[in-house]
């Protein structure tokens, strides 16, 4: 999947790039390269590219590893807050100065899986695997939330919803928290008892 996102006359285009290798005969190449310190070390799991174009002409290029949980590219991936993009890659959530994509921060997520990031009230809620976290803009951990079991179901049932003043959590063995957007739990049901 790719995703298109429009910052004043610049198109950002977001997709899957599978195919790069840091080698020098890596089919496609860009101008930064950004990951986890600790992931250096690793084969990636997830690569996402993203490249911002004025008009048809390319004006920077990046992309993104990640060697923990996979992750691709779809609807929960990035979003624009002030003259940055917001970008989820495998457990990391990166800050990027747009258009020149140069890297504000990196921070670790979740241990294993960030399967999205949210705006929320100037700061972004991140689900992910095993914890929720709230970040302030400059990437630091205001708050995280775990449960009892991850925040996944096999068969693609939404677990993760944002509503006005909480958030609604499901995890893999049908628990349901409600949370605050301070991160503090206001409601536990086992759907299984």
């Amino acid at each position: 999947m790719k995703i298109s996102l429009s910052y004043k006359d610049f198109l950002i285009e977001i997709f899957n790039d599978s195919a790069f290798t840091q080698h020098n005969d890596s089919p496609t190449e860009y101008e930064n390269i950004y990951e986890l310190e600790e992931d250096k070390e690793f084969q990636s799991s997830s690569q996402h590219a993203i490249t911002i174009y004025d008009g048809q002409s390319q004006i920077s290029s990046a992309i993104l590893l990640g060697s923990s949980g996979a992750t691709s590219v779809d609807d929960n991936t990035a979003f624009i807050h002030k003259d940055n993009l917001i970008i989820r890659c495998s457990n990391a959530i990166f800050s990027l100065t747009l258009p020149r994509l140069k890297l504000n921060w990196i921070t670790k997520a979740d241990p294993i899986t960030c399967f999205g990031v949210y705006e929320y009230k100037q700061t972004y809620i991140t689900h992910g695997e095993l914890f929720v976290c709230r970040l302030d803009t400059n990437g630091n951990v205001i708050w995280e939330f775990g449960g009892e079991d991850i925040f996944l179901k096999l068969d693609g049932e939404n677990c993760f919803f944002m509503e006005e003043d909480s958030i609604i959590l499901k995890d893999f063995s049908g628990v349901i928290y409600k949370i605050d957007y301070e991160g503090k739990l206001l409601k536990v049901k086992d759907t299984n008892s």
